[in-house]
């Protein structure tokens, strides 16, 4: 799984349960456990794409909006992972110039069978929200309290 996509699902997750309060970065970074420079990386992608607010200044922050508890895994997957995949394309083995015909052909039968992937996994995330994956933390932390 990838380092942003898992970065933003926890920022969005946090910000959504504290969903009144604004946090700066550094102590948004502490309170996350992630790295000040990776957060302002995530929390720019984020606030882009209208799922944070964010407030400059000595009394500003990150914050939740209307919006933050209904944003899909799924554009988030987009937004973090396969939009950055161009600059980190798998690379397979083969040549087109081989004699060998399955050395001719692996690269692009493995690239079909990299974009059915990510196919499954957008259709695995369209019905996930931040609020569900808030949800499922709260349960999971409720049944650990019962042991």
């Amino acid at each position: 799984m990838n380092l942003e996509f898992n970065i933003a699902i926890h920022v969005l997750a946090f910000l959504t349960k504290h969903n009144h309060q604004r946090y700066h970065s550094t102590a948004l970074a502490e309170l996350t456990c992630i790295n000040p420079v990776q957060l302002r990386r995530v929390a720019t992608l984020l606030t882009y794409h209208d799922y944070i607010v964010t407030i400059r200044g000595k009394s500003g922050g990150y914050q939740a909006n209307d919006m933050t508890k209904h944003v899909k895994l799924s554009d988030l997957y987009q937004y973090f992972v396969l939009d950055k995949q161009p600059n980190q394309k798998r690379i397979f083995t083969g040549k087109q110039s081989s004699h060998c015909i399955i050395a001719r052909h692996i690269a692009d039968t493995m690239t079909y069978h990299q974009n059915q992937e990510a196919n499954h996994i957008l259709n695995y995330y369209s019905s996930i929200t931040i609020q569900d994956i808030v949800h499922q933390i709260q349960q999971e932390d409720n049944i650990n309290e019962q042991i």
